[in-house]
């Protein structure tokens, strides 16, 4: 019995739509109102649903404590920060997993569970997600790096990774010409 159930399930990985707990949602909710300002979300791999695994209002510098090594987990949190002078209750998405310490199946449902689960909560919970990322470890999660996520600096400093003006393939046409005259 055991063989056919996994061989059906596999069959729908390529983006699959887990219910969501009601307690998973209400937490949510109360994320938008302010009410905690992190939720941690996380497969039931047996039962096929979302479930609420952590709510809690931390400092950011506790964040990184939140995400388990062994363990694929998403994660919202509210990133209170300034941005030229503007104060910004951002909610960020994070979808964390730790590399090879997770079983494959683990990894296969967490991928293939994100995108209906973001469509669920920015569609039918209404979060309006700033960013959306995925971490290996806790330890990515810096102010820095969130800061650079939100906002990135780099086409300040270095205009020359501008998008390039101009239809991309011209290099390849040209490449084209110089083989056919050999």
């Amino acid at each position: 019995g055991v063989g056919v159930g996994v061989d059906s399930r596999q069959q729908t990985l390529s983006g699959v739509a887990f219910p969501i707990s009601s307690e998973a949602k209400d937490t949510i909710k109360k994320l938008i109102l302010g009410q905690c300002n992190y939720v941690q979300l996380k497969i039931d791999l047996d039962k096929e649903e979302i479930h609420l695994a952590d709510c809690d209002t931390i400092g950011l510098e506790y964040l990184p404590g939140k995400v388990p090594n062994d363990a694929a987990r998403y994660h919202l949190y509210t990133f209170k920060h300034t941005h030229e002078g503007d104060l910004l209750e951002s909610i960020v998405f994070i979808y964390s997993m730790p590399g090879y310490s997770c079983p494959i199946k683990e990894r296969m449902l967490y991928s293939s569970c994100k995108a209906p689960l973001l469509t669920a909560i920015e569609v039918d919970i209404g979060v309006e997600i700033a960013k959306k990322m995925e971490i290996d470890s806790g330890s990515e999660l810096t102010e820095d790096f969130l800061q650079e996520e939100l906002h990135p600096r780099k086409n300040l400093h270095r205009p020359k990774f501008a998008k390039p003006k101009g239809p991309p393939n011209r290099g390849a046409k040209r490449l084209t010409k110089g083989q056919d005259g050999h």
